[in-house]
């Protein structure tokens, strides 16, 4: 079965807008007297209090941002236990969010745990956007919620919500940092022609046998009236209610095509275009891990777990770096820190059918003069190893994005670790796009199953049908199609 290719969706509302720049601030919170919002989009945008919910204490504000106690010392959230933004659009206007911003920082004995989650219908229901451990120290940390998409329609409004849990004591606070709290995004007049939108909005790829799916949203509402894609494909295309369909072969792979989109309005007519690039074929049940999905951010060095592509990953001194120095591929890749030994290692075991390669990009941080070397390991038990080291590369020197693959070829799930080989003095790796493969059988042929039998690996010197390895005057090929098959490796046995 062909893997669906969604690309950390968002969508409320129905069929979500796309657009991916930031845009402009649509609400922020000082948070330093009270917790008054304000906004760059002043008769566009109305912007509600920062409040507490009931289960948490009054909240304190100063010159570091606002505080609360009475955090849950429960391993899950609980449903009273929040910071809550809000924002509504004005009469005439729509809102496209596209980033939340904020700092954080707990107390000593604070929580150990939040989540991100925004509800356009008073938390009826809800989307969850981020969960993060805090580690236990009293550092701020910045985060930026990046690629959301979140569509509020005219009358609705959002609520933002921040759930604090796995608190040490009742005591202990968790504060929003002063002037960190910002939603961005635009306020888009619902009162013109139309705005054709697709969810994802640029960046896009598609794995060559894997399906795209790009939601398209009209706003203000409108019809689409046409649809092409240039250069025409050769495979298959579709739209249907809204969402276009795109699954290539072999022969697209490299291409980049354009999506183009004609809809109109009572207030005119308008086109949107999308570019979407098709890449190498990954085999069914591949992890793609890009950073680049919503949520998908860890700001500091700090020991944290992050979801990646659905599966939790711990970092230690590791972070996911943004930075004009962070050489990437997209807006985010992983930062392996030099203080002392980096590394990032899958929470859980992976891919049930078991490992066939782990790939990545590797480069030297920027703004180093040199860098670690980075080993590659896998073990069935993280906690007593023993790691087996499938690959290494040195970044020292490396400054493009160069790819590495290790194979592995084991057939269960294992434990995944990158880590710095560490020498003190170095300076830092940047690393991107990792891909981890699952174990494929090879496909032997009856030639390779004639070697195989006498414990030879077909490929190896001596192995090619024309040679004669035992030197009995019978090729490989003439003992294969010996009747009966005699040993290519024993020159007694020959036909």
């Amino acid at each position: 079965m062909n893997k669906v290719s969604r690309l950390g969706l968002i969508a409320l509302l129905g069929v979500a807008s796309a657009t991916n720049s930031i845009g402009a601030v649509l609400g922020q919170w000082a948070l330093t007297a009270d917790g008054t919002g304000t906004t760059e989009e002043a008769g566009k945008v109305t912007v509600g209090n920062f409040i507490g919910g009931p289960g948490i204490g009054a909240i304190t504000y100063g010159g570091n941002g606002g505080y609360a106690n009475s955090w849950t010392e429960n391993a899950t959230p609980d449903s009273s236990d929040y910071y809550e933004v809000t924002l509504s659009p004005d009469a005439g206007y729509g809102l496209i969010i596209s980033q939340i911003d904020f700092g954080e920082r707990r107390s000593g004995t604070g929580i150990r745990e939040f989540q991100v989650r925004v509800s356009t219908n008073n938390f009826s229901s809800y989307t969850l956007l981020y969960t993060m451990g805090v580690p236990d120290d009293d550092n701020e940390r910045s985060h930026s919620l990046t690629d959301l998409n979140l569509q509020v329609a005219e009358g609705g409004t959002l609520q933002l919500r921040f759930y604090g849990y796995q608190a040490e004591a009742g005591t202990g606070n968790w504060r929003i940092n002063d002037n960190t709290l910002k939603i961005l995004g635009t306020a888009m007049s619902l009162t013109g022609p139309p705005t054709v939108g697709f969810v994802p909005g640029s960046g896009v790829q598609v794995h060559v046998s894997n399906t795209l799916e790009v939601a398209i949203s009209i706003l203000p509402m409108g019809t689409i009236h046409d649809w092409s894609v240039a250069p025409p494909p050769a495979g298959s295309v579709s739209l249907t209610g809204g969402t276009f369909h795109f699954t290539p072969v072999a022969a697209d792979d490299g291409e980049t095509y354009t999506l183009a989109v004609v809809a109109s309005n009572t207030y005119g007519v308008s086109t949107g275009t999308l570019n979407i690039a098709v890449t190498e074929y990954l085999p069914p049940g591949t992890l793609e891990i890009t950073f680049e999905n919503a949520g998908e951010i860890k700001s500091s060095y700090d020991l944290g777990t992050v979801v990646l592509s659905g599966e939790p990953w711990i970092f230690e001194q590791a972070r996911i770096g943004d930075t004009a120095n962070d050489v990437k591929m997209g807006q985010r890749a992983a930062c392996f820190g030099s203080f002392y030994p980096a590394y990032m290692v899958s929470s859980n075991k992976l891919l049930s059918a078991g490992l066939g390669t782990i790939s990545f990009l590797y480069a030297q941080y920027g703004g180093d003069n040199d860098a670690e070397a980075l080993l590659v390991e896998v073990a069935t038990d993280a906690d007593a190893g023993p790691w087996l080291q499938v690959g290494r590369v040195d970044a020292n020197g490396v400054t493009t994005l160069t790819p590495f693959e290790a194979t592995v070829n084991v057939v269960e799930p294992m434990y995944v670790r990158i880590r710095t080989d560490y020498v003190p003095g170095l300076g830092r790796v940047n690393v991107d796009n990792i891909i981890i493969t699952p174990y494929q059988a090879p496909d032997y042929s009856a030639y390779d199953v004639f070697l195989l039998e006498y414990n030879v690996t077909p490929g190896d010197p001596g192995t090619a049908p024309g040679e004669d390895w035992d030197g009995d005057g019978y090729t490989n090929q003439q003992e294969f199609e010996a009747m009966p098959q005699t040993n290519p490796y024993d020159a007694d046995s020959h036909p």
